[in-house]
């Protein structure tokens, strides 16, 4: 009998110690959620805030006071907030494009670059028998956040951000690859607009037009510059750039598959 009873005891001391450690875990887990999320279901604080996250817009770095002086004194002429809509414009009609599976509805001031990358995109997914879906897109904030002079191009970016229904999709069973139907996506795009040969012009009047000083044929290689450095003869620019969107992409790890 004694053989028995003490490993009865054994085994329920060894129980009492389970007990009492999950006791103990379950009470600093409670703790923990209480001091993180505010209630003691951890499962429910984690989906609490992960709902708080999707309903609350991303920040965007702001550059626009630093740069936008800069610009203005390469550019006198340009408007930061018509092209600052018009970048939430080319952002829209890129989310749009690869939703509807058409380039048709992008902006005109978009180059065939950017085109381009939207029909490798599409084609991808077509390939791949996926459809990809961004639903009542909110941009909450767009602003400047880089000016890029290299030479004779100019990039400003602008840095975006975006609330949406974002999820990949196979096409032939249904299911959700990306992304969810329910939550939204809070994430950053990047707006590249770039300064650039207007193709029309130059077909029109040559690539040598207004890009030599008429007097002594020395290059022009500044924006803007009125005076040949080598000569000091006025130059009359013929206007053979525009301003054009080149490139958006997704900036945040949080990404959707495009």
């Amino acid at each position: 009998m004694m053989n028995i009873i003490i490993p009865l005891a054994v085994i329920a001391g060894l129980l009492a110690v389970i007990v009492g450690a999950g006791f103990v875990i379950k009470s600093k887990i409670s703790k923990f959620s209480r001091q993180a999320f505010g209630t003691d279901d951890l499962m429910e604080g984690y989906r609490e805030q992960q709902r708080k996250l999707s309903e609350t817009p991303r920040s965007v770095q702001s550059m626009t006071n630093i740069y936008g002086p800069e610009i203005l004194r390469d550019f006198p002429d340009f408007d930061i907030d018509l092209y600052r809509d018009k970048a939430k414009n080319v952002l829209r009609g890129y989310l749009n494009a690869i939703a509807t599976g058409s380039v048709a509805t992008l902006p005109e001031e978009v180059t065939p670059t950017l085109k381009n990358s939207i029909t490798e995109i599409l084609e991808n997914l077509n390939a791949n028998g996926q459809k990809q879906y961004y639903l009542e897109p909110v941009i909450h904030a767009c602003e400047i956040g880089r000016y890029i002079k290299s030479g004779g191009t100019v990039t400003i970016r602008f840095n975006t951000s975006v609330g949406m229904i974002a999820y990949l999709e196979d096409i032939d069973t249904g299911k959700i690859l990306n992304g969810s139907k329910t939550e939204k996506l809070q994430t950053l795009y990047e707006v590249d607009l770039v300064y650039l040969q207007d193709a029309d012009v130059m077909g029109v009047y040559g690539e040598g037009m207004g890009l030599n000083c008429p007097n002594c044929g020395a290059p022009i290689r500044n924006l803007g510059q009125k005076f040949c450095e080598y000569c000091g003869t006025g130059v009359v620019e013929v206007n053979t750039r525009v301003w054009k969107f080149n490139a958006v992409r997704e900036q945040t790890k949080r990404r959707t598959a495009f």
